[in-house]
């Protein structure tokens, strides 16, 4: 990555990296780079992983984050 990208976007790349999530998730990293480009994805565990790191530079609570992110789940898992 290059300087353009922040600190979130790397936060974001370093995580989607993780070969576990990789494998449960079923995305190709190459396609997130950005912080935008994950909150709008299709991909669930992509989004979710947006939002918890996207929270975190908003400075929100931990339970603004919680819900949040449970929240995007329910409406758009089951």
């Amino acid at each position: 990555m290059d300087n353009r990208f922040t600190n979130s976007d790397r936060m974001l790349q370093t995580v989607l990296n993780d070969e576990k999530l990789i494998a449960y998730g079923e995305y190709n990293v190459a396609d997130y780079e950005t912080i935008d480009q994950a909150l709008n994805a299709d991909n669930p565990v992509v989004v979710a992983v947006a939002k918890i790191i996207n929270g975190l530079r908003r400075n929100s609570s931990e339970n603004e984050i919680y819900n949040e992110v449970s929240n995007y789940l329910k409406n758009n898992i089951i």
